[in-house]
Formats: C-alpha cells, sequence, structure tokens
C-alpha cells in the first residue's frame, strides 16, 4: 500500500488560517500551486513553531549571504479557499533549507495512528519548496493570525475568554 502524497516545488500560495472565534477556532495549513489545493489541519503551537523556526533559518542565512532583494510578498489576507476539506492532521513537520536554490522545504506527516504492520512511509505527507519571499510573508501572516488570538492573563499566563477567567493566582477571583 502507498501513501498519498503531494507535491509542490513552486506554490502560488502557502498560508494558515482559522476558522471559529478566538478560544475555538481551528487553524488549517493550506497550500495552493495552480489548480491543486490542498488543506491540512494544524495545530496553533505547530503553525506558530512553523513560522518560528523559518523567521530563524532566514536569520540565519542573512548573516551568511547577502539578500538584500528577498522581501516578503504583497501580504496575503485573504481568507481559507473553499472547499475546506482538510486531508489530514498535521502530525510531524520537517523543515530544511535548500542553499543551492535558496528555498526552504517543509514536510507535513499525517499523525495517525500507526498499526503495527504499517510503516511512517505509509502515512499522508505533503512536501513544499518555499522561496525566501513567500516564506517571509507565511511568517508574518501566521504570526499576526496568532498574536490575534485570546489575551493571555499576566499572572497565571493562561489564555483569558471574553468573559474573563478564574485565575489561579489571584486565588480563584474573576479577573
Amino acid at each position: 500500500m502507498s501513501a498519498q502524497q503531494w507535491n509542490f516545488d513552486k506554490p502560488d500560495r502557502f498560508i494558515v488560517g482559522t476558522i471559529g472565534a478566538p478560544g475555538e477556532r481551528e487553524f488549517y495549513c493550506q497550500v495552493r500551486q495552480g489548480a491543486s489545493l490542498v488543506s491540512l489541519a494544524i495545530e496553533k503551537s505547530q503553525a506558530s513553531a512553523l513560522a518560528q523556526r523559518i523567521s530563524t533559518i532566514i536569520r540565519e542565512v542573512k548573516k551568511n549571504t547577502p539578500l538584500n532583494s528577498v522581501q516578503p510578498m504583497k501580504s496575503d489576507d485573504g481568507p481559507l479557499e473553499l472547499p475546506l476539506d482538510s486531508e489530514f492532521t498535521v502530525g510531524a513537520i520537517g523543515i530544511a533549507f535548500d542553499p543551492s536554490g535558496l528555498e526552504i522545504e517543509i514536510s507535513f506527516r499525517s499523525d495517525l495512528d500507526q498499526s503495527e504492520d504499517s510503516s511512517e512511509s505509509e502515512l499522508p505527507t505533503v512536501e513544499v519548496r518555499l522561496d525566501l519571499s513567500l516564506a517571509l510573508a507565511f511568517v508574518a501572516r501566521t504570526q499576526a493570525l496568532v498574536a490575534g488570538g485570546r489575551p493571555l492573563c499576566p499572572f497565571c499566563i493562561s489564555p483569558i475568554n471574553p468573559e474573563g477567567h478564574l485565575c489561579p493566582r489571584a486565588n480563584g477571583y474573576r479577573r
């Protein structure tokens, strides 16, 4: 049995978007190249970590290679594309830098439980190659999206709902 695999070597769009109100949002990663569109369910923490790692890679590359011409693309503030059918829920994300093409390679793997007779190579995967401009645009959008969630309590660092929250550091008093 061979796993389903999608490869995007020159994507037109690579974004993270949400459905729902803060506190109840579902995060999706979408990649489109031509007529091919793939949506993946992703955790907020995974999206945030991916954006941070891409930002770190670009910062390191700029130290060693003059990349004055690499600027983020025009900001993509558009909504997720429909139909929004997730191919799978992301379990593992791999990321690498290809210095020959100045591209970031990202691999998303399903979180499906592996049975004893299956191997990791049978899990569905999505492979994406990003030029640095598209990667910078992804980072900017994702960081803004993650920051747009519920504010954090300055005392316990838990998210505060619109109606407040019971802060354990305030001895149970509502803040």
